[in-house]
């Protein structure tokens, strides 16, 4: 019992050297990819242009009405097709508009056709 005690704690004193001498590569690997999830998303709204007004800025753009889980989940996930096909699917059941017309649309000042 008492081995087995000593070897738990030497397993997490070499955990610890081994995240604190690469602390600073796990951050920038976790950073970049990060960042290539967010790219692949802003990647599709690039061709993508308001079904309303035509606004193309991809800064401007949504996903009616499954933004947030849409934003949500591919900051989650992986990069791969596997990963990512409940996104793609909600991005298939939305419908791109710009901040502005998604406004009037929740206020029903406008109706998508």
């Amino acid at each position: 019992m008492f081995l087995d005690v000593i070897s738990l704690i030497n397993s997490c004193v070499m955990t610890n050297t081994h995240y604190e001498k690469y602390k600073d590569t796990i951050k920038k690997v976790a950073r970049r990819n990060y960042y290539k999830r967010i790219r692949l998303l802003n990647e599709y709204l690039d061709n993508q242009s308001c079904i309303n007004c035509g606004e193309s800025e991809t800064v401007c753009l949504k996903f009616h009405p499954h933004n947030s889980e849409i934003r949500k989940l591919s900051k989650r996930v992986g990069t791969n097709e596997e990963s990512r096909k409940h996104i793609i699917y909600l991005i298939d059941n939305s419908a791109v508009l710009c901040s502005n017309c998604w406004i009037k649309l929740d206020n029903d000042l406008i109706e998508l056709i």
